[in-house]
């Protein structure tokens, strides 16, 4: 037989030898907790197991944060795969960056399962020798739509901007799967959106699993006792944010400026931010800098502008560690702008230090940078811009928790004169919102049109006796006093001596109309 036959044979045995194994293997292990213990060394703890072993066709997952969701979730869908054969599993966040993260979990599992199991592990899709697939997808409705898919796992669905389309195209999906489930997890926001009612209303018949920090505190869980005093401590000023986070707890501060259902609202799952090594042309963008360096931070956001569409998006956005010096804040703004040629506006913080900051950045030849004093009326104006663009859907977010944690912790009253006063809980930071708010007000003042108000002139032109150039090397001469002999009338055009007050014909005057002209 010839040596490239004995070749292609070889190749046909190994490949039949890895299918024959990956149908036998997973039945070693029909249980999926252990096979989290014996392939993954992952020892699921008691409200983990309950999730593993349930088999209801919807789940619904609210716990606290660091309590192992994003772990155990893994773990059974890389079961699912590897124990029956075909199986299409989707993972979908508000962004395909999110999607990406948990299939990256599932893959670190995937790598210590055996080679005859797993036939690719790529950025957004895992393959496996039995034909089961699991893939990251944005958050996009019509993308769901497509494929035949038999499993979907919908993480920080509290998040999602368009819920209900998109849950109503996971559906349709599911319906025609033999074994067809969907889970959907989430720490709790807002109330106005589908996980609330997945949590509270019965008719949708899912599966609920609660854990708060309570429950996932060592021995039982993850989450460590002493950071946990320390975290309750520091957000003791927003009670509603660790009630949300760590009590898992549908809750909302009534002060907030920017509620969750606003800022989810603007959410867009296709944007990601852009790193500014990235080369950007053709676009008009804003960059919004806020300056802190010992209790703050100094952070720095980028927003662009279709002026065509009159949509705005907030494409990058960094926050530098404390201690920073400010000249590193500059050098990293002047790369910025070197990078991408169409800054048009640089808008800064200019109160204290950022005033001369703010003269530094021009002196380094960054032209395009103008300072704003922050006090309650400016505040005022940059906040409600702001938050009018995000009511009028003129501004797209990507998913950034950070972001969308300083922005609904912004809290705001009205003092004695009825004017709005901000403020964030202390111990947190705001520092990301006054960057992204800065590059909003910059991008107004820009695109603002200038308003036109009708006015009417009165008075007279001067009109020398000699023309100017026949004046030569006398410039004085060319003065419109200078040799002055007539005036003409704004009013008419009408032609008068120099020594007439009034016209002649209409009655007006430099001083108002003639009295002979005004009737009684």
């Amino acid at each position: 037989m010839p040596r490239k036959d004995l070749s292609n044979l070889k190749r046909t045995l190994e490949k039949a030898t890895r299918k024959f194994e990956s149908l036998g293997g997973p039945t070693e292990y029909p249980d999926p907790v252990v096979f989290c213990t014996e392939k993954l060394s992952l020892r699921p703890t008691e409200y983990q197991t309950k999730v593993l072993m349930d088999e209801s066709k919807f789940l619904a997952l609210r716990w606290s944060r660091q309590s192992g969701k994003t772990a155990v979730v893994s773990a059974r869908l890389l079961w699912d795969a590897v124990r029956q054969p075909g199986t299409s599993i989707a993972i979908v966040s508000p962004s395909l960056r999110q999607s990406k993260q948990v299939l990256g979990r599932i893959a670190s599992y995937a790598r210590l399962l055996p080679t005859s199991l797993v036939s690719a592990i790529q950025k957004t899709r895992l393959e496996f020798t039995n034909a089961s697939t699991i893939e990251a997808y944005p958050n996009n409705p019509d993308t769901i739509r497509g494929p035949s898919l038999d499993i979907v796992y919908c993480d920080e669905m509290g998040f999602i901007r368009n819920d209900q389309e998109l849950y109503g195209a996971i559906l349709f999906t599911l319906s025609s799967a033999k074994n067809g489930r969907f889970i959907a997890s989430s720490t709790p926001g807002s109330k106005d959106n589908l996980f609330y009612k997945f949590c509270t209303d019965a008719k949708y018949g899912f599966s609920n699993h609660y854990v708060n920090w309570r429950d996932a505190v060592e021995p039982n869980g993850p989450l460590k006792r002493e950071i946990l005093e320390v975290i309750r401590a520091q957000l003791e000023p927003d009670p509603w944010r660790w009630r949300r986070e760590m009590e898992a707890e549908f809750a909302e501060s009534e002060n907030s400026y920017f509620p969750l259902s606003l800022i989810t609202s603007a959410i867009d799952e296709s944007r990601a931010y852009t790193d500014f090594t990235e080369y950007i042309s053709g676009k008009r963008l804003y960059v919004g800098l806020d300056f802190g360096k010992h209790h703050d931070h100094s952070a720095v956001g980028v927003v662009e502008h279709d002026p065509t569409t009159k949509m705005a998006a907030l494409i990058h956005m960094h926050k530098f560690p404390l201690e920073t010096e400010y000249g590193a804040v500059i050098g990293y703004v002047k790369r910025l702008v070197s990078t991408w040629k169409e800054v048009r506006k640089i808008t800064t913080d200019e109160t204290g230090i950022g005033d001369v900051v703010t003269e530094d950045m021009r002196n380094e030849g960054l032209r395009q940078t103008v300072g704003i004093g922050l006090n309650i009326q400016t505040k005022t104006d940059i906040m409600e811009n702001l938050r009018n663009m995000l009511v009028k859907k003129e501004l797209k977010l990507p998913y950034d928790p950070e972001l969308i944690g300083e922005m609904n912790a912004e809290k705001f009253e009205l003092n004695k004169a009825g004017q709005i006063q901000f403020s964030h809980p202390s111990g947190t930071h705001d520092d990301q919102l006054w960057a992204l708010a800065l590059a909003c007000h910059g991008l107004r003042e820009e695109s603002r049109v200038p308003e036109y108000h009708p006015v009417v002139l009165t008075g007279y032109i001067i009109k020398p006796r000699i023309p100017y150039f026949t004046f030569g090397k006398e410039p004085w001469k060319r003065d419109p006093l200078y040799n002055q002999t007539a005036r003409l009338c704004m009013a008419c055009g009408a032609r008068r001596p120099l020594t007439m007050p009034y016209c002649p014909k209409c009655g007006s005057g430099s001083d108002g109309p003639n009295p002979a002209f005004v009737k009684p």
